[in-house]
């Protein structure tokens, strides 16, 4: 009964990771900006096979405060990419990233395998091909969190405090990196684990992890709000918009695709949070699409959430009010 079970839930996972970023992007200011701070780049953390059978290095982007380099050490955000599985940089979140180091953090925005064949109609796609392009996608991201652990001295990382964040394809792999455990795994991708490997061993042969301590979200989502329990629900910021098509706000058929099973966005893992006593907040935008509110926004209520929890005065909340009157404060 369990593994039919989580049969079911792997269906509810999955086809939500499959397009998350095949709409064209709402329409919303990445601002230009002048970072203050240091900048490393392209640090491989691991090695990898891609799609095609070929081998890939994979890497990431360091910020760092500006006051790096005197023995100091600052809580850690990894940063993921959008790009619905099949596309997306590191780069692409760079402002997002300059803002959130010169806060105090030091950010690590990271690559991960992308790329999986699509066809025209997004209901009628290879899951299986999908499902691959998701595992690989997690295995970086373990990888990528392994390597930063390893190298926090080197690297400025204060390891008592790290943050996962991420856009679309990168706010499910957020939320999946935490709630999706190599047994789950096993029981949702089946035989494609004894060829891909496992989720934390993979890419790099570090040993060293780290607890992740908060979450980031942005327009991302889960297949259940069950999946969050009181043993392993994180404290969470959420932005959203109510009108994306993409990965739902609230409960809907992902990508207006109702052979798929429902997906849960900001609003029911909001209230799954609470309802656990775990502190969330989550910023809608009612008019908003896939991708809403500014950069210096979205890097100012992250930093003050993830401050707030680590000074044990964090900032809880369910705010609605569009992109274009929130931008402005």
């Amino acid at each position: 009964m369990r593994r039919y079970l989580l049969a079911i839930i792997t269906t509810f996972v999955f086809f939500p990771l499959l397009f998350s970023c095949h709409q064209k992007k709402e329409k919303h200011a990445e601002e230009t900006y002048d970072f203050k701070g240091k900048t490393m780049t392209n640090i491989v953390f691991a090695e990898n096979t891609d799609h095609n059978g070929q081998k890939e290095n994979i890497d990431l982007d360091l910020y760092l405060p500006k006051s790096a380099g005197d023995g100091k050490k600052y809580p850690l955000t990894v940063f993921i990419h959008g790009g619905g599985f099949r596309v997306g940089e590191k780069e692409d979140g760079k402002v997002f990233c300059e803002m959130l180091a010169d806060k105090g953090f030091a950010v690590a925005s990271i690559n991960y395998r992308t790329g999986w064949d699509k066809g025209k109609d997004p209901c009628s796609e290879d899951t299986s091909a999908v499902k691959v392009a998701v595992y690989r996608a997690l295995q970086d991201t373990h990888a990528a969190l392994r390597f930063l652990a390893a190298n926090a001295n080197k690297y400025a990382a204060d390891t008592n405090w790290v943050f996962i964040s991420g856009s679309s394809a990168g706010g499910i792999l957020s939320l999946a990196t935490n709630y999706y455990p190599q047994d789950s795994a096993n029981i949702f991708f089946g035989n494609m684990v004894d060829s891909l490997g496992l989720l934390n061993n993979y890419g790099n042969n570090l040993t060293t992890n780290c607890n992740i301590k908060g979450i980031a979200a942005m327009w991302g989502g889960l297949n259940s709000p069950f999946l969050v329990t009181k043993n392993n629900a994180l404290p969470t910021i959420f932005f959203h918009g109510e009108k994306d098509n993409v990965v739902p706000y609230d409960v809907s058929y992902f990508y207006n695709c109702p052979n798929f099973y429902q997906c849960y966005g900001a609003k029911p893992l909001y209230n799954r949070l609470v309802s656990l006593g775990v502190p969330a907040e989550a910023y809608i935008d009612p008019n908003g699409g896939h991708g809403v509110y500014t950069a210096k926004f979205r890097a100012n209520a992250t930093a003050d959430f993830f401050n707030g929890l680590m000074t044990k005065k964090v900032q809880t909340g369910f705010h609605t009010e569009t992109s274009d009157l929130i931008a402005v404060k």
